[in-house]
């Protein structure tokens, strides 16, 4: 008995010198203690594990980061150190010893994977911005009992910005350089000409725990997205603050405690309000989000669908996140998106098996690091193969749509060439004038007169008009034109615009047919008038001001022949 009572103590002390002196043992001895407590927050025998060591290697990256800075030469070296130092000064990565992940198959709940994280950290109360804004100890997530069933995202975080802020401040008040040094005081003194009380006052009403919720009822097109956000004000400053510009903000008083927002063109199930409670304010896009919040009591969790995703989860922590998207939802999205967008058509085959996602995630502060655990419907494995390509797919459709723009932008600018080149045959048997009328009428003459009958010419491919038949009109046609041109008495047709794009075409490119019959593209963002092409080239291109002025009258007559 004796003799078991001494091993156990020995072996139970052996443990404690092994966790409380890492440092002293032989790196293999000390890689294999740092992986054990990194374990022991993960599950093993899943389908995913992760282990990552990176102890030591934060510390290592300052050097590096000053030399990329540097290396063109332009940057101070000693500047740029500081800042650097600064800045991983106030991360504070050099803690960072070890990240692990893993990913089962929930035992309760077969269609539901259990995927865990662990950041080990080498001290238990690390100093550092992020530290202070992840949060030191774990309260209770009162926000868990405020999720409807209609949930699709929700979040919950305890905020605690007065510590992050006094780092931040003593971190850049060590600073070399007195603009750096200086900085808090200037900012928290501006922040208190607009606040009207203490920096530090403000920022100690804002601890606490903050809420973000979006129900949404219907499918695409007519999905009815509600919001709420609840933020912490324990000493009323905030509600203060908007009260105080409540005029500019478009506030109505209904009572002291609730106030209307003025906002004009909104769907009839959004009637945005401002609620003040004691120790928070409330902003509703309609009173019966928050009536519903309120009354839910867990609602997502007893849903018989979710609650598998909710069941043996921690109800504290620093902070949460739910997210439901179910499959059908995402399907009507990218049908709805398939029609407005040729990208999103073309790529609708390769979204169609994307599957809803469904996940519940807490993160908790352990004695060792953080720890997070979430419950989904994707393994771990399956987040990281999924979330790359959504990522990626996001950026491969602006990609798309830049290089068929610049397709259509070519095309456009052959529609233009024909069209200069009809009216160029037209003027050769018509003693060099072009034809007199402004618009589709004008052009109407080149079909007529069988000079150009493509009606295919008139379209440009960005735009939305429709093929024509018979008549040329202002419907069947995409471009602008600027009749009655005299070639014999015009001195320099090739700075004289005849037929450009209406705007909308093209984001901003404008295709342009001059007098002399070349085409150009000019570069004009946000084109959304005519007048603006005139202004353009008489501002950039020679064309003179008399002539523009003579031009932008013929778009005033091409604008009211519009509206008759």
């Amino acid at each position: 008995m004796k003799k078991r009572f001494l091993t156990t103590l020995l072996a139970g002390a052996a443990g404690l010198t092994l966790a409380a002196g890492a440092a002293e043992l032989s790196p293999a001895a000390a890689e294999k203690a740092l992986f054990d407590s990194t374990a022991r927050h993960l599950d093993f025998g899943g389908n995913y594990y992760n282990y990552l060591s990176i102890d030591g290697m934060p510390g290592q990256f300052e050097e590096l980061f000053v030399s990329m800075l540097t290396a063109s030469g332009e940057a101070d070296s000693a500047e740029v150190a500081d800042v650097v130092k600064l800045v991983i000064g106030l991360l504070n990565f050099e803690v960072v010893q070890a990240f692990g992940s893993s990913s089962i198959i929930a035992a309760d709940a077969p269609g539901v994977y259990v995927n865990k994280s662990f950041i080990r950290l080498s001290e238990a109360q690390p100093k550092g911005v992020l530290f202070d804004l992840a949060g030191r100890e774990n309260r209770k997530l009162a926000g868990l009992k405020m999720i409807p069933a209609n949930t699709r995202l929700a979040f919950g975080l305890h905020l605690d910005p007065g510590p992050a802020w006094k780092t931040l401040s003593a971190a850049l008040a060590a600073s070399q350089q007195e603009e750096v040094k200086n900085l808090p005081a200037e900012l928290a003194g501006k922040a208190e000409q607009v606040l009207g009380c203490k920096f530090d006052d403000f920022l100690a009403g804002l601890t606490g725990e903050a809420f973000f919720l979006l129900t949404s009822d219907g499918t695409f097109p007519d999905i009815q997205p509600k919001l709420l956000l609840i933020l912490p004000d324990g000493k009323g400053l905030l509600a203060r603050l908007l009260l105080k510009h409540a005029d500019e903000l478009k506030f109505q008083k209904e009572s002291d405690t609730l106030y209307t927002i003025q906002v004009p063109g909104l769907p009839p199930f959004v009637k945005p309000r401002l609620i003040l409670e004691k120790g928070r304010i409330v902003i509703a896009s309609s009173a019966d989000i928050y009536d519903l919040a309120r009354a839910a009591d867990g609602g997502a969790a007893t849903a018989p669908e979710l609650a598998p995703y909710f069941r043996n989860m921690p109800g504290d922590g620093l902070g949460f996140l739910y997210l439901n998207v179910p499959a059908s939802l995402v399907q009507s999205a990218i049908q709805l998106g398939a029609t407005m967008s040729e990208e999103l058509a073309t790529l609708q085959p390769t979204f169609a098996q994307l599957p809803g996602l469904t996940i519940f995630s807490v993160s908790r502060k352990e004695a060792e690091g953080y720890a997070g655990v979430m419950r989904s419907n994707l393994s771990a494995a399956q987040l990281q193969v999924a979330a790359p390509m959504l990522v990626y797919s996001g950026m491969l459709l602006p990609a798309l749509n830049q290089a068929r723009e610049k397709a259509r932008r070519i095309s456009c600018v052959n529609n233009v060439k024909q069209i200069m080149l009809g009216l160029t045959m037209y003027a050769n048997d018509h003693d060099s004038r072009f034809p007199a009328d402004n618009g589709a009428a004008g052009l109407n003459t080149l079909v007529k007169d069988d000079y150009l009958t493509d009606f295919a010419c008139y379209i440009c491919p960005s735009a939305t008009d429709d093929k024509g038949s018979g008549n040329l009109t202002e419907d069947t046609c995409s471009y602008i034109y600027l009749g009655g041109t005299d070639l014999a008495k015009e001195q320099a047709p090739s700075k004289l615009p005849v037929v450009f794009d209406k705007p909308g075409n093209h984001r901003k490119g404008v295709s342009v047919g001059f007098a002399d019959g070349h085409v150009e593209q000019i570069d004009l963002p946000r084109y959304h008038s005519p007048e603006q092409v005139i202004d353009y080239l008489v501002q950039n291109r020679g064309l003179p001001e008399e002539t523009g002025k003579v031009l932008k009258q013929k778009l005033q007559k091409w604008n009211a022949a519009q509206t008759e």
